[in-house]
């Protein structure tokens, strides 16, 4: 965590801005009032990272038009811009897998360099230790799903260009004058949720999204035997098939170097998705070795996670047994690299191995019972055999959203691609990895 106040601290809020060594699948931001386009707008255009950036509209331009405009001339490059009518005030920016910062500061050059203003960035690991991604991730939800939202478009900066031209020309009639210009209807804000309904929605939408997900994958599963390359055992399920495709693809055609460049592939193929996915199956079909260690995915650690998870021995693994399990697991042990030592009880321990990293992460959840006083086991094994295999994506909602219920640094994707795993015959494997691949494919689908 660190605090940022310009010139009164000596922290500028520009230096929080991510250089291309680090790994953002996407930025998104609630900034109301902006006039700068070269701090956050040019470092995403520069590092090719998708930017949704909610701004407010309203009679008095609060956006001056030539930032709407360079918005608007880099939606080419992953760059948009919805508007939220009157009552958005917020100053959030989230940097999937960076970290978040929430402060006064709006998008203009004086509150990034001069004004006095104040701020904290928070690590994302922060966040996913304390449950906070939660909070995040249901703002970001709710914005995205608010009926008021605007598309920015050219008619609107039109508007405000010519709404601004009149405030400067006539100050005693701004108010009045300016307000009956406006084409889009004054807004009060949105009508009061608790916090209860509006959990409800988020589910509703991520049971509906998953869902859709888990349809498209299914589909690549039913081609992923007909397209397999020869070194891939025939015993291999189709659903872990489809998902080491989708490894190969995203490893091997879309991330460059340090940049993963998904959406720039999801706005080239998406207008046919089903096309570009048949392309990228009938080269995987001609690999003549595994790229990315897909065949030891395969046939070594899918089968450790599958033995281990059978119906009715969830509950009764050893440490060793989960270890085993997590060590095998792609986003656990991703996420584990990003772990700081000492979250996982390993403060001045020298030159850690991913192994010991992921051994001291399974002692940790080992540990530890969530507030209903259940287990990191009990906890899989509601997922997976809980109810009806059609309720795993509320299951898994649940166990992740529910504060009662979830477990600091287990989040979506490492429990959704371990049922992939155990359970092939009901779902696919699915991560950020996997939803990235299939974006990258031209699917809609949402990268968590």
């Amino acid at each position: 965590m660190k605090f940022y106040a310009n010139k009164l601290n000596g922290n500028f809020l520009r230096n929080v801005l991510p250089d291309e060594s680090v790994q953002v699948d996407w930025v998104r931001a609630a900034i109301a009032y902006g006039s700068d386009g070269t701090t956050l707008v040019e470092n995403c255009v520069e590092h090719g990272r998708r930017l949704d950036i909610w701004m407010r509209y309203d009679h008095t331009v609060p956006v001056d038009p030539r930032l709407l405009r360079l918005l608007l001339r880099n939606s080419g490059k992953n760059i948009f811009c919805i508007l939220i009518p009157d009552v958005l005030h917020a100053k959030v920016i989230w940097w999937k897998n960076y970290g978040v910062y929430i402060g006064s500061a709006n998008l203009t050059e004086r509150a990034w360099v001069t004004n006095i203003e104040f701020g904290v960035f928070i690590p994302e690991q922060d966040l996913e230790a304390n449950g906070g991604i939660a909070e995040i991730e249901g703002f970001f939800e709710s914005l995205i799903s608010c009926d008021a939202a605007q598309q920015l478009t050219e008619e609107i900066i039109q508007e405000q260009e010519r709404i601004l031209r009149f405030r400067e020309k006539d100050l005693q009639k701004i108010e009045h004058g300016a307000e009956r210009l406006r084409s889009i209807k004054k807004w009060e804000g949105p009508a009061f949720t608790s916090s209860d309904k509006a959990l409800d929605i988020r589910k509703e939408s991520f049971i509906k999204e998953w869902r859709n997900g888990l349809s498209v994958l299914r589909d690549i599963a039913d081609r992923a035997p007909d397209y397999r390359p020869r070194w891939l055992s025939q015993d291999v399920p189709a659903a872990w098939q489809a998902d080491q495709f989708l490894h190969a693809f995203y490893y091997n055609k879309v991330v460059d170097g340090v940049r993963h460049p998904f959406d720039e592939h999801y706005q080239k193929n998406r207008k046919d998705p089903a096309a570009s996915m048949l392309a990228a199956l009938k080269w995987w079909s001609e690999l003549d070795a595994p790229p990315s260690s897909e065949d030891v995915n395969c046939h070594v650690r899918a089968p450790v996670i599958r033995r281990h998870l059978k119906k009715n021995k969830v509950r009764s693994l050893s440490l060793e047994e989960f270890f085993e399990v997590l060590h095998a697991n792609h986003s656990t042990v991703d996420h584990v690299r990003r772990m700081r030592l000492e979250e996982l009880g390993l403060r001045g321990v020298q030159d850690v191995t991913e192994a010991q990293r992921v051994k001291a992460f399974a002692e940790l959840l080992f540990s530890q019972q969530n507030e209903r006083g259940e287990t990191v086991l009990d906890l899989l094994a509601f997922v997976l055999d809980g109810g009806s295999p059609n309720d795993i994506p509320a299951r898994l909602f649940e166990v992740v959203h529910s504060s009662a219920r979830r477990f600091p640094h287990f989040g979506n994707n490492q429990i959704a691609e371990l049922a992939g795993w155990a359970r092939p015959e009901l779902c696919p494997p699915r991560n950020g990895r996997t939803s990235k691949g299939l974006r990258a494919l031209g699917y809609d689908v949402h990268v968590y």
